[in-house]
Parts: C-alpha cells; structure tokens; sequence
C-alpha cells in the first residue's frame, strides 16, 4: 500500500470513529487537542492553577468564587476600553479568540474543524478530539438564559454559541463556547478518539485540501497580520483555486452574491470538468434571482457527476457518494425550473431527487422539503390530487403551517371545503407560531363563511384546472357572491449543493390568491 492510500485510510479511519462516537447524540459539539494528555481545563483554571496550587482544583466551592472574581475583574477590564455595548459572553468570547485566559473552552459544531485542532502542533503527541452533547439538558445549559454571576455557578458545564457579528473567526470556526463548571464534566459525557502523532501531518495536509486550513480557520485581521508577519516569505503567486473557494464562500455567507459568483467561477475555471465547481454558481445565481442560468450550471453539475470534486482526483467515487450529492442537486434545479414557471420540469426533478432519498442509506432530511415543493408544482399545474398527496405525506413529516394552508388551498380546489376548514385551523393553531399562521387563520374565515352561506343547500363546485384563478360553486342562492383566499408560500429555499457549508440560494416564491365565487344554479344543483 503506498503512503498516501495509507494515510487516507487513517484519516478516513479516525474520521468514522469520530462519527460513531456522535451518534445518539442531539446536538453534538466537538473540541480538538493538539495532546491528548491535557486535561479538559480552561485558560482561567490554568491560571488560578498556577497561582494557587493543584489543591484548589479539591475545594469546588472555593474555585467556584475564584472563578467568578476572576472573570467580574476580567469583565470590567474589557468593558472599560470597549464600552457597555456587549454582554459578558459577548466579553468573554472575543478574549478567547484573542488569547485571554477565560473559563471559556473552544468547541466547534464541525468535527472537521475539530480534527483540524486535534492535529494542529505537538508533533510527537497523539492528539485527541472530544465530543460533548450539548443540546441534552442533562449535560449542558444555554448561557444566554444566565446572568454573569450564574454562568459560573451552575454545577454542570454550560455552552453558548457567540453572536457571527463578533468576527468572521468564529463564524469560519463555527465556534461553540463551553464553560465546564466545578465539579468537570463527567467522563461519559465527553467520549473522545485519540490521533496518533504520526497520523497528524497527513491528515491535516488531507483536511487542507477540503478547504480546512489555518487561513480559512483564521480569516480575520490578528489572523490575517500574523500570517503577513515580517518573519513569513512573501508569496507572489496568484490566488490558488482553493483561496477563490473560500472568498467565494464567505462573500457568499456575507450575502454578496456577485462577489460570491466571481470567485465561484475562477475555481470552476480551475475545475471546469467537476460538479462541485458547477454547483457553487448555480446556488450564486439562484440566490441572485437568475433563474435560468442557475438551471444551467446544475445541468452541468449533473453532466459531470462522476467527478464530483477536486479533492477525489485520482480515485472512482462509488455510486453510492454520486447519488447523494445528486439529491440536492435535482432539488435545487426543480426549484430554478419552477421559479420560471417551468413546473412540469421541476415536478421531474423532484421525483429524482425523492427517488435518490428514498434510496439511499444515508438520510439527508431533506425528504418533506421536496414533497412540500413538487406539491406547489402539482398545484401550479392544477394537479390538485396528487398535490393533495405530497402535501399529506410532508405534513405527516413536519406540521407546519405552510404545508396546512398549502393543504388548505387543494382542498377548496377538490371542493372538499369542511376538510379545508380544518386544515386551516390546522395550520392556525400550531404551538409554534409559523410564517403560514395569518394566512392560515385568514383563509379559516373566509372558508367558514362559505360554508355558512352554503349551509342547508346543495351545490355543485366547478373547480378551475389553474390555482390562480376562480373556483365556481353553484347552488340555489337569490345571486352571487364571492370569498377571496390567499395562496400557497413559496418553496422551501434551496440546500448546500456545493459542499462548503454554506446556505443554498432561493426558490420557486409562491403563488397568488384565488377567489371562490357562488352563483345561482341553472337547474338542480349536482350534488353537496
């Protein structure tokens, strides 16, 4: 086996163990160690440590009051040169990343990142990658809902997750704060993997050609000034490929788009022949609103899917890997199609994109996504039925109050106006307000008024073949009258197809209202 097989295999190895260790977890966060020796100790800790001895580390209740000292002084520090303007986390966070001793630990939602860390110095030590469940509130509280005094005083570890807004390292890090309160976190809620030190090098060289390095992990102006030190060599090439990868995903991040699509486009000029390439511009251009050149570059996508990135030249990708990075973009090009209007094409990309879930072992969750979007193109087609359907079916996946009112909207088409009535309430009374609800609760009046109109009479309903226009109901009324409904939302927005880790673009934005109108019947009515 030659050395580079060898240390793919290692890292893909640690990699999977990594994974296994995450799974049942809620909301996993991780930490990497560069050795494996150190103990799960803050900055702060360190310091008191040193300035009172190991046996403070025995006094819970004595460290406990060090600790919150310790950080009021540190606090009113910081407040005193930058003003009042943050909240002690806020504080705390940007003294970490400048190299404060805090009782903040780094952890991080990508285990990648984490990995980075765990092989990042310490040559000769084996590293170690730990994995903490945050989201289970028998391990770990939410700081935001403390005081400053509380944070410290919790008896279990608490984590916050810092505002993007305080600098682009912490969004590039996609950091994660944990302070690990006296007494420590107990061991069965921190499982780890160890790195050995020999396996360090190759597999940071591997995460660095993923776009994991210490420019994009560091992409702020201290991380930018230490890597232009006086002591560094001046590099007077052009941009690599993989730095236009990373401007173009964080112009991106940052919402601009054409920026985004400049830098995009010089790393696809560099890989013309790879999917991800053409992903990355069409999410661009979908996020700009260009419909059609978004279907474009994921054609293109499509067309070259057998190599789907950079990273695997030299290796055959199995069928398996192309199937799951088809799905999002099948997905994405049905919502390009269906926001010009082309719904027979985006009903098809919809079905591929749910065959390869439906098929495939790995579940990207995306499933009643594209149900709820093929639903709006089937209702846009006037294919109320079968829209009916993929509605029940993304309902039954998730209540919320788009896919009610969208079910709402095909009952009344269907004429099956009690079973829309309660879809309406469905959708109107939800835990959680939604972004449906109003329309939802518009739509049960104006459907309960029809029925009060109707009620004791039989009536035939001549549903439209289009969404947008009129449903005619006859019955044997003394004249006409008309209810007014609003229409679907829009589709659910597009997902990362482009494998950096960044927001897909936008969609199909959903449809204008109809109108029920009652008219006197020519005859005897058909039937109630």
């Amino acid at each position: 086996m030659s050395l580079v097989e060898a240390t793919d295999t290692d890292a893909c190895d640690i990699i999977d163990q990594i994974e296994r260790m995450a799974l049942g977890m809620v909301g996993p966060a991780f930490r990497g160690q560069a050795d494996a020796s150190w103990p799960l100790r803050s900055g702060a800790v360190h310091r008191l440590v040193e300035t009172h001895g190991e046996s403070v580390l025995s006094d819970e209740g004595y460290l406990k009051q060090l600790l919150s000292g310790y950080h009021r002084d540190i606090s009113r520090r910081a407040e005193i040169i930058e003003g009042a303007q943050m909240t002690p986390l806020q504080r705390l966070s940007v003294l970490q990343h400048f190299g404060a001793g805090t009782g903040l630990l780094d952890f991080t939602r990508s285990a990648l990142v984490a990995l980075w860390f765990a092989c990042d110095g310490e040559p000769h030590s084996d590293g170690r990658v730990f994995a903490l469940d945050i989201a289970n509130p028998l391990v770990a509280v939410d700081g935001r809902g403390l005081d400053s005094e509380g944070l410290f005083d919790t008896g279990q570890a608490v984590y916050y997750e810092p505002d993007r807004s305080l600098g682009a390292r912490i969004v590039a890090q996609q950091s994660v704060f944990v302070i690990c309160n006296p007494p420590p976190i107990l061991d069965q809620h921190v499982p780890y993997v160890d790195v050995p030190a020999q396996s360090k090098m190759p597999i940071q060289e591997r995460l660095e050609r993923l776009g994991l390095s210490r420019e994009s992990l560091f992409c702020d102006l201290p991380g930018l000034a230490r890597a232009n030190s006086r002591t560094r060599p001046l590099l007077m090439d052009w941009l690599t490929p993989e730095e236009h990868l990373r401007l173009g995903t964080h112009a991106y991040r940052m919402q601009r788009y054409a920026d985004a699509l400049a830098s995009y486009e010089s790393y696809a000029s560099a890989y013309p022949d790879v999917a991800q390439s053409h992903c990355l511009i069409g999410d661009a251009y979908s996020a700009m609103g260009r419909f059609d050149e978004a279907s474009t570059a994921y054609t293109r996508a499509i067309e070259n899917i057998d190599r789907p990135m950079p990273q695997l030249e030299g290796s055959t990708p199995t069928q398996e890997f192309k199937d799951w990075m088809l799905r999002p973009i099948y997905y994405n090009r049905g919502n390009a199609h269906a926001a010009v209007g082309r719904h027979s094409e985006a009903i098809a990309d919809f079905d591929r994109s749910l065959a390869l879930e439906k098929s495939s072992a790995l579940d990207s969750g995306d499933g009643r996504n594209v149900l709820f979007n093929r639903g709006n193109s089937k209702y846009a087609r006037g294919r109320f039925q079968e829209a009916s359907r993929d509605f029940e079916e993304a309902w039954s996946l998730r209540e919320t109050s788009d896919a009610a009112l969208a079910l709402g909207n095909t009952k009344m088409h269907l004429g099956e106006f009690a079973e829309a009535l309660i879809r309406y309430h469905d959708g109107a009374n939800l835990e959680k307000p939604e972004s449906a609800d109003a329309p939802c609760r518009t739509n049960a009046k104006q459907c309960s008024d029809l029925l009060e109109a109707l009620a004791g009479h039989d009536f035939a309903v001549r549903p439209s073949e289009r969404s947008d226009v009129i449903v005619t109901v006859e019955a044997p009324l003394s004249g006409p009258g008309g209810f007014v409904f609003v229409g679907n939302r829009g589709n659910v927005g597009n997902t990362p197809s482009g494998m950096v880790g960044a927001p897909g673009g936008e969609g199909y934005g959903g449809m204008a209202g109809f109108a029920v109108l009652l008219r006197p019947a020519q005859g005897q009515a058909a039937g109630r």
